[in-house]
């Protein structure tokens, strides 16, 4: 029998070979009411695009993606991901499978998902409801959700990020501090208004600050890297009325944090108390060492490509209960010694 072509889909639906092309391509250039018939006719014909596919629905290819909405300059300039990918490589050996990193190709993540050879993927920080996660849906790739929202889909595996906030707050709270500065994190995606990760983690911060009466905090969107903190601590009020505390929800912006702000003749933590969210590798060894909340990054990790085996093998699957963070206090945070102590402009 010949295999189905896109000119049988192209007949069968009643549009041009290129109307089909663009439903698998660019599905972002069809009506709804056209993308859909497409789809179903390449479904009940029995088209298959691409070798992904063909490999997918044979178990060949052996491998799992990890699913990343950013540039890998951009991830891997925080070791969170090192870290993730600890535990999912565990994984991999444990079931002799490959990991493939898949990032945006030429800036389009459905893209990347059509040309990636994989048996299921690991999607991290994305919402549910986002485009490329239709894209999987659709091609019937077996998906499991890092740092995101559950959803009947999709399980998602995520830490207690609420309570892990909450945690950093109330710290900091205890140590007098008032005025404070909350660095978020920034959207996985140009279109998404905020990460569920990020939602959860300022309704946590919100949470003690309001419980505690403190004034409202200033906001600022820091990404995941050193040089994003010093941008943002850069943002920052320097007059009266400053933050003399800073929460961070990655423990690389937090370590940009306190090099901006040493560099502006502030002492930390005498000045400027710093907490930051993680607790990577690298955040016992800053000057001063940082206080941060801890999670069990490799252990998501393995959770994570555990539950997406299970899929791949056709079992039904649940999303598990948040993993338990915790407070780690180290040398960055303190009673404020100064609240009135000039900054140097740079």
């Amino acid at each position: 029998m010949s295999r189905v072509t896109i000119a049988d889909v192209a007949t069968a639906a009643g549009v041009s070979k290129t109307a089909v092309s663009f439903a698998f391509n660019n599905p972002e250039r069809l009506g709804h009411a056209t993308l859909e018939r497409v789809l179903g006719v390449a479904e009940d014909l029995g088209y298959t695009p691409h070798p992904a596919a063909r490999a997918l629905s044979m178990r060949r290819s052996g491998t799992i993606g990890l699913l990343i909405p950013q540039r890998l300059s951009t991830v891997f300039a925080n070791p969170f991901v090192s870290e993730l990918i600890q535990g999912l490589g565990e994984q991999c050996e444990e079931h002799d499978l490959t990991l493939l990193l898949v990032p945006p190709l030429d800036g389009s993540l459905e893209g990347a998902i059509r040309q990636a050879s994989v048996d299921g993927f690991i999607s991290l920080g994305l919402s549910p409801d986002d485009r490329a996660l239709e894209v999987l849906d659709r091609i019937g790739i077996p998906t499991v959700l890092v740092d995101s929202d559950t959803s009947p889909s999709h399980p998602a595996v995520n830490i207690d990020d609420e309570g892990g906030a909450q945690a950093a707050a109330r710290h900091l709270l205890q140590l007098g501090h008032r005025h404070f500065a909350i660095l978020v994190l920034p959207p996985a995606r140009a279109q998404v208004d905020s990460t569920p990760t990020a939602t959860r983690r300022l309704n946590g911060y919100r949470k003690a600050l309001d419980s505690a009466g403190a004034p409202e905090p200033v906001a600022a969107v820091a990404g995941i890297s050193v040089a994003a903190g010093a941008r943002a601590f850069e943002s920052l009020s320097k007059g009266k009325g400053r933050p003399t505390a800073v929460l961070a929800m990655s423990d690389m912006a937090a370590i940009g944090v306190m090099s901006a702000a040493q560099a502006a003749g502030l002492r930390v933590p005498e000045d400027l108390s710093v907490v930051g969210f993680d607790d990577v590798p690298a955040s016992a060894w800053t000057n001063p060492p940082l206080t941060t909340v801890r999670q069990p990054i490799v252990e998501k990790g393995r959770l994570a490509a555990r539950l997406l085996i299970q899929r791949m093998k056709g079992m039904k699957v649940e999303s598990p209960a948040p993993l338990s963070t915790s407070l780690v206090v180290r040398k960055s945070t303190s009673r404020l010694a100064n609240v009135d102590l000039p900054i140097k402009r740079r």
